[in-house]
C-alpha cells in the first residue's frame, strides 16, 4: 500500500465527515499524480516528472511526496482542542440564535435592542469562527480571539436574567469562550 493511500485511510478514520469531503478529492489528485510519476519512473523520467508536474497542492513547497504528505497531514488533521472549539462554536451559534428568538417572543426586557443585538453578534461570530476553523483558515486564531471576547460579554449579560434558558445560554457562551481562548493563544 502506498504511503498516500495509507494517509488517505488515516484521514478518513480520524476526521469528521466535512473534513473527509474536503480532503478526498485532493487525496485522489495526489494519488493520481503519484501513480503517474511511478509510471514515468518506470520509463526512466521520474526526476523530470517531479520537477515539471508537481502536485498543485504542493504550492509552497518543493520536494518529495513524503514531504508533501507530512505538511498536509499537519494541516488536515484536527487536534482534540480544535474539534472541541469547533463544536463549542457551533453549539453557541445555535443556542444564541434560539435564545434571541425566544427573547423576542417574550418581549419586555428580554427583547431590548442591545440584548438582542449582542445575542445575534455572538451567534454570527460563532458561526463565522466555525467556518474559519473548518476551512483551516490562516486567520482562525484571530477569529477565535474575538469570538471569546464576544461570548464572554454575552454570557455576562445573559447571567443577569433569572430564566433557566438564559442561564443555559450563558453557560454555553462561557464554554465557547474558554475553548476559543485556548485556540487564540
Amino acid at each position: 500500500m502506498s504511503k498516500t493511500l495509507k494517509h488517505e485511510t488515516d484521514v478518513e478514520k480520524n476526521s469528521p465527515d466535512c473534513i473527509e469531503k474536503l480532503t478526498a478529492p485532493n487525496m485522489r489528485n495526489i494519488q493520481e499524480a503519484e501513480e503517474a510519476g511511478e509510471a514515468q519512473t518506470q520509463e526512466g523520467t521520474g526526476e523530470d516528472w517531479a520537477e515539471e508536474n508537481q502536485s498543485p497542492l504542493a504550492g509552497r513547497i518543493s520536494g518529495t511526496m513524503e514531504a508533501l504528505e507530512r505538511i498536509q497531514s499537519s494541516e488536515l488533521m484536527y487536534s482534540d482542542e480544535v474539534r472541541e472549539c469547533l463544536k463549542d462554536s457551533l453549539d453557541c451559534y445555535q443556542t444564541c440564535t434560539e435564545t434571541a428568538l425566544r427573547c423576542l417572543r417574550m418581549g419586555g426586557k428580554h427583547a431590548e435592542h442591545e440584548h438582542i443585538n449582542l445575542l445575534l453578534d455572538c451567534s454570527k461570530i460563532c458561526n463565522a469562527n466555525a467556518d474559519f476553523i473548518i476551512r483551516n483558515s490562516t486567520y482562525y486564531p484571530q477569529t477565535c480571539g474575538i469570538c471569546a471576547d464576544i461570548c464572554d460579554e454575552c454570557a455576562d449579560v445573559c447571567d443577569r436574567f433569572e430564566d433557566d434558558f438564559m442561564k443555559e445560554c450563558a453557560s454555553v457562551c462561557r464554554r465557547c469562550a474558554e475553548s476559543c481562548r485556548e485556540m487564540a493563544r
